[in-house]
């Protein structure tokens, strides 16, 4: 086990604050000489020190006066960024495939300190209980971690079977059990600006309760659909893909969330509305990563991953680095607490080599150095998940059978086609001529036509036991005899099962059900109890 990260609240340590910054008092940790990224005025603080107290930056300029104990920690920061540590907000930890803690340590040295993930996937599976279970996970980790409350469980409701149902009263009393920071994406945009009750309630306990509300505005209407969704309360939105919706949401006040994951690639687009419209105002702009995965993390990075990719499209590096940092703090409502390297703020720094690579050496969360040159030095302990939150799995074995496409006819057929988009989390529909034979629709690798179906998976007592969907789809670019499995399918996670081959995807299918209770635990990564995945060829 480590020993816990502690956070002392600034009310009890003013007096103390005020007296390193005055030299009366010895600074826990001092950074010297360092070149401080001043993202409150997009400047840089040549030869600039930090003192640091009790988790609190105490001074911020020349530290020559403040005392030095036999305890204090001292830094040469000569050459070197002194840059706030980087907040995410707007994501999901399940996209990673691990859980929380091992999620912390995978991004902590990519400089993220602070997190607000959107834990509607896992309570899609396991309800209240899920978030219940996230707040145990979160405690005394180093990254600070300010959950959003899920307010769309299931996401479409009644077009889709989900593991458990969010009402408003669950919502309310979230916020008053202090479950939850803010709100999460709120999906249901029509539920909210055509005005349905329930979905009203939801966002009136947000309001009520003084949370800051997250959209998740999908429409083309950018004038009165727009306008109905952010006069509701909802304050910031990571959907837009293009230039036009994100300077349309950022014209009406509402902070636009530039998304850059490992699958949703939407930041070259959304970019060009700075970057062609020079001195635009950037305050309404932050980044996100939404969904980012692992893999990416480990090969790419995190949020200094958004960064660099923003600083290659031309943005200013200050000004990328704002959009991670005070303006995501000013969005959370939290910049008294987050976002700056200035006097009272949490003691959240990165040591970094130069703002265009943005490689970081050195990572302090609360004052204390967690990871330096890419690896954490403060080795976080696991979590032990009960029985009930690793065994979600209810589902018989699947046949060849199961992924039976009937056709009428005995020619040909026109039929639907789902069309990726890649890098884009929307989908095009369209029509295909396919061949009917035995009286059914068979995958078509050839034109890159696969199978895709959709399995219940959530309940022992069989409910919705015969719920499942099946179609085609085009985009993967799956070869013959191939097939992929997953209970990774936002935002239901159920079974879903694509291929080119009936027998292929009841083998994948198949393994993922024999395996599913097995698969959360890998060597030291612990994979997303809900969220096993296979691929069989």
């Amino acid at each position: 086990m480590i020993s816990l990260h502690a956070r002392i609240p600034h009310h009890l340590v003013t007096r103390d604050l005020a007296a390193v910054a005055m030299g009366q008092k010895p600074a826990d940790l001092i950074l010297r000489n360092g070149k401080l990224v001043d993202v409150c005025t997009a400047g840089i603080m040549e030869k600039c020190d930090l003192a640091v107290y009790k988790g609190y930056i105490a001074l911020v300029g020349d530290a020559s006066h403040v005392l030095i104990s036999e305890k204090t920690q001292v830094v040469d920061a000569s050459g070197k960024y002194l840059c706030p540590g980087l907040i995410d907000s707007h994501m999901h930890v399940e996209s990673s495939m691990v859980d929380l803690r091992s999620f912390t340590a995978g991004v902590l040295p990519h400089g993220t300190t602070t997190i607000c993930p959107d834990i509607h996937e896992i309570t899609n599976v396991l309800g209240m209980d899920a978030v219940r279970l996230f707040q145990e996970t979160a405690a005394d980790l180093p990254l600070k971690v300010l959950t959003a409350m899920p307010v769309c469980v299931p996401s479409l409701p009644g077009m889709e079977d989900s593991g458990a149902t969010i009402g408003p009263q669950d919502v309310k009393n979230a916020y008053a059990s202090g479950l939850a920071f803010l709100q999460g994406e709120q999906m249901n945009f029509p539920g909210v600006i055509y005005g349905d009750e329930i979905v009203h309630e939801i966002v009136g306990h947000g309001l009520a309760a003084d949370k800051v509300l997250t959209g998740h505005y999908d429409g083309d209407d950018l004038n009165a659909g727009l306008n109905a969704y952010i006069a509701s309360g909802m304050t910031a939105d990571h959907e837009t893909t293009t230039a036009k919706g994100a300077r349309a949401r950022a014209q009406l006040g509402m902070y636009v969330q530039q998304r850059y994951g490992s699958a949703w690639l939407d930041l070259p687009n959304i970019i060009t509305a700075i970057t062609e419209n020079p001195g635009t105002d950037t305050r309404f702009y932050t980044m996100v990563t939404d969904d980012v995965t692992s893999a990416t993390i480990l090969e790419e990075g995190h949020l200094d991953r958004v960064v660099r990719k923003a600083v290659s499209l031309g943005l200013n590096p200050i000004v990328a680095l704002q959009m991670v940092t005070i303006n995501a703090a000013q969005f959370l409502e939290q910049s008294r607490w987050l976002g700056s390297l200035t006097p009272g703020r949490a003691a959240d720094i990165l040591v970094v080599d130069n703002l265009t690579d943005f490689t970081i050496e050195q990572v302090f969360c609360d004052g204390v150095k967690v990871a330096e040159n890419g690896k954490m030095l403060r080795p976080v302990s696991f979590f032990q998940y009960p029985d009930w939150a690793v065994n979600t799995m209810y589902i018989n074995s699947l046949s060849p059978e199961n992924f039976y496409i009937p056709a009428p006819g005995t020619d040909t057929v026109r039929t639907r086609v789902i069309q990726l988009i890649p890098g884009q989390v929307h989908t095009r529909s369209t029509q295909v001529q396919m061949p009917v034979i035995n009286g059914a629709l068979s995958a078509d690798p050839d034109n890159d036509i696969a199978k895709a179906g959709m399995f219940f998976r959530h309940r022992p007592d069989g409910r919705a036991d015969n719920s499942r969907g099946l179609g085609l789809v085009s985009g993967t670019g799956f070869k013959p005899g191939t097939a992929y499995a997953a209970t990774v399918s936002h935002d239901c996670h159920n079974l879903l099962v694509v291929g080119t081959d009936d027998d292929a995807m009841a083998l994948a299918a198949n393994t993922l059900i024999d395996q599913a209770a097995d698969w959360w635990w890998s060597g030291k990564i612990r994979f997303f109890p809900f969220c096993p995945f296979l691929l069989a060829a």
